[in-house]
C-alpha cells in the first residue's frame, strides 16, 4: 500500500487559495513532507501593483517556509503561479493555462474563499459559490483527476446544534442564488439579503453552505472530499509551533485583551469554542486526499476537522488561560492592565463598551492629536465593535460537532507516514497551545522584540495603576455611602429638633 508521500510522487496539483492561511501551510507541508511531488500550480492574481512573480516571492519569503528552505531549497521551483481569479468566469484563466491544467493535474485543493462576515451577498456568492462552480467545471474536464478536496467550514450548518459529517439539505438552490446576484441591482440585493439568509447569521456561512452543494452536484461520479474545519488557529507543531498570519479568532482576542484594548467581550462565558490548529487541519486535508484516491469510492466524503468532544474550551476558560499566559509574557505598548469582562447582555455590553472602550479611545486619540500624531484608537475600537456584533452568534452559542469520520481517517494513516501522524494531538496542553500562539503573534504579526524586559516593566506599572484606581474608586463609593448616611442622620436630627420646638417639647 502506497504511503502518502508515495501517493503524491510525480503528481501535479492545482491549488486555489494558496495565498491564504490554510493554503500557505498546505503548500509548505506538501513540498516538505512529499519532496517528490510534481508541479504545484497555484492560482494567483496581480495585487497592489505586484505581478505573479513578485507575489509568489513575497509568499515564499515568509518565515513559514524557512524549514523547507533549509531542507529542500530546490523545491520552490515546483511552485508554478497561474494567472487567475476566483471572482471571474472560468477563473479568469487563459485558454492555454486552462488546457495545461486539464491535461496535467491529478489533485485539486480548492481553498479559495472570502472569510469576511460582512461581505455583501453579491461578493460572497461570486467568490464562494460561483468560484467553486468554476473550479468544478474545470475539474470535470481534467483527464487524470484522482481527487478534489474542497475546504468548507463546519459553521456553514450553524442553524443546527448537532453537526454530523454529512451533506445537509440546501439552504437555497445555488443556481438560483448565483443567477440572482448576477442580475440584481446591489441596492436591491442588500434589501433582500436578510430574507435570503434565513436562519444563517451572515453571507459567509450562507455562501459556504451553497458551495458544498455546488461540489456535490457538479462532483457526481468524481472523487470528491469536503473538509470542514472549525476555528483555525496557529500551528501546533508543524513546521514549528505558533505560526500565524492574521488576528482572526481566539488569538486576535487574546492579543487585543493583552494590549488592554479589549476590556469587555460580547458573548456567553460558557460558550464552547471548537478550535483546530492549522497544521492539524492541513494534515487531515492531505490524509483525506490520499484515502479518497486509494479507496476508489465516488461517494462524496465529508470530514468535520473539529475537536468535537476530544477537547472543549469555553470562552471564559480561554480568556483565563490567555490572561495567565500574557501575565507571564506581557505584550509591549499596552494601554492598560489586561483584564476582561464577558457578558451576553446587550445593554450591559453597550454601557461597558462605552465606559471601557469608547471614552478611553477618545481621550487617547485627543492626546495623540494634541501631540501632532495620527489618532488611531477610535478607529480600532470601531472595528472591534463591528467584529463583536458579527461574532456574537458564535461567541454566545455552542455546537456538538461530530468528528467520528475524522477520527476514523486519522487511524488509517500508515505507521510509515510519521510526517502525517495525528494520534494524541488532543492531549496537547491548552496553556502551551495558546502560549505558543501568543508568542507567534508577537513575532510574526506584531514584530515585537524577543526581550520582554520593557514589556514586563510596563505591565507592572499598569498593574499598580489599575490597583490604585480600583482602591480610589472603592474608597470614593464608600465615602459617598458614608457621607449620605451622615447627611441623612444630621437631617433627621434637625427635623427632630424642629418638631420638638414646634410642639413645645
Amino acid at each position: 500500500m502506497a504511503t502518502i508521500p508515495e501517493f503524491f510522487q510525480a503528481k501535479n496539483i492545482f491549488v486555489t487559495g494558496g495565498s491564504g492561511f490554510i493554503g500557505k501551510v498546505l503548500l509548505e507541508k506538501i513540498l516538505r513532507s512529499c519532496p517528490d511531488v510534481g508541479n504545484i500550480y497555484i492560482l494567483l492574481r496581480s495585487k497592489r501593483g505586484k505581478d505573479l512573480k513578485e507575489r509568489l516571492t513575497d509568499l515564499t519569503n515568509l518565515p513559514l517556509f524557512d524549514v523547507l528552505r533549509q531542507k529542500y531549497p530546490e523545491s520552490f521551483k515546483k511552485i508554478v503561479p497561474v494567472s487567475g481569479d476566483c471572482m471571474e468566469l472560468g477563473l479568469g484563466l487563459s485558454p492555454s493555462d486552462r488546457q495545461m491544467l486539464e491535461e496535467n493535474v491529478s489533485i485539486v485543493f480548492h481553498s479559495a474563499a472570502s472569510v469576511r462576515f460582512d461581505d455583501t451577498l453579491k461578493y460572497a456568492t461570486l467568490i464562494n459559490a460561483r468560484g467553486t462552480r468554476e473550479v468544478m467545471l474545470i475539474a470535470r474536464k481534467m483527464k487524470h483527476l484522482e481527487v478534489l478536496v474542497h475546504i468548507s467550514t463546519v459553521y456553514c450548518i450553524c442553524d443546527r446544534k448537532v453537526v454530523e459529517e454529512v451533506i445537509y439539505p440546501p439552504h437555497a438552490d445555488w443556481r438560483d442564488i448565483i443567477n440572482i446576484v448576477e442580475n440584481t441591482d446591489e441596492h436591491m440585493l442588500d434589501v433582500l439579503t436578510p430574507k435570503i439568509l434565513g436562519n444563517l447569521p451572515n453571507t459567509y456561512v450562507f455562501t459556504k453552505s451553497l458551495a458544498e452543494h455546488v461540489v456535490k452536484d457538479l462532483g457526481e461520479n468524481l472523487p470528491i472530499v469536503i473538509i470542514r474545519p472549525s476555528i483555525v488557529i496557529s500551528s501546533l507543531n508543524d513546521p514549528f509551533p505558533g505560526w500565524i498570519e492574521n488576528f482572526n479568532g481566539p488569538v486576535g482576542l487574546l492579543i487585543a485583551s493583552g494590549k488592554g484594548i479589549v476590556r469587555v467581550v460580547f458573548g456567553s462565558p460558557n460558550a464552547v469554542l471548537d478550535y483546530m490548529p492549522v497544521d492539524v487541519a492541513v494534515k487531515l486535508i492531505c490524509i483525506a486526499a490520499w484515502e479518497k484516491a486509494r479507496s476508489g469510492n465516488l461517494n462524496p466524503a465529508v470530514y468535520n476537522a473539529s475537536s468535537g468532544k476530544l477537547k472543549q474550551i469555553t470562552l471564559n476558560l480561554l480568556l483565563d488561560i490567555g490572561l495567565e499566559v500574557i501575565a507571564e509574557n506581557p505584550l509591549g505598548n499596552m494601554l492598560w492592565k489586561p483584564s476582561v469582562y464577558i457578558t451576553d447582555n446587550r445593554i450591559i455590553y453597550f454601557w461597558m463598551m462605552t465606559l471601557l472602550h469608547l471614552i478611553p479611545a477618545i481621550l487617547v486619540d485627543s492626546l495623540l492629536k494634541f501631540a501632532g500624531k495620527k489618532p488611531l484608537l477610535l478607529r480600532i475600537q470601531k472595528r472591534i465593535f463591528l467584529a463583536s456584533m458579527a461574532l456574537f452568534h458564535f461567541a454566545s452559542n455552542s455546537w456538538h460537532l461530530k468528528n467520528d469520520m475524522m477520527l476514523w481517517l486519522r487511524d488509517q494513516v500508515l505507521a510509515a507516514d510519521k510526517e502525517f501522524q495525528l494520534k494524541g494531538v488532543e492531549y496537547a496542553d491548552e496553556k502551551e497551545v495558546f502560549a505558543s500562539a501568543t508568542k507567534g503573534a508577537l513575532v510574526y504579526l506584531l514584530k515585537e522584540p524577543e526581550d520582554r524586559t520593557q514589556a514586563r516593566r510596563l505591565h507592572t506599572r499598569f498593574w499598580w495603576l489599575d490597583t490604585i484606581l480600583r482602591v480610589v474608586i472603592i474608597i470614593s463609593l464608600l465615602w459617598i455611602v458614608y457621607y449620605r448616611e451622615v447627611q441623612e442622620h444630621v437631617l433627621a436630627s434637625i427635623c427632630t429638633f424642629v418638631k420638638s420646638i414646634i410642639h413645645g417639647d
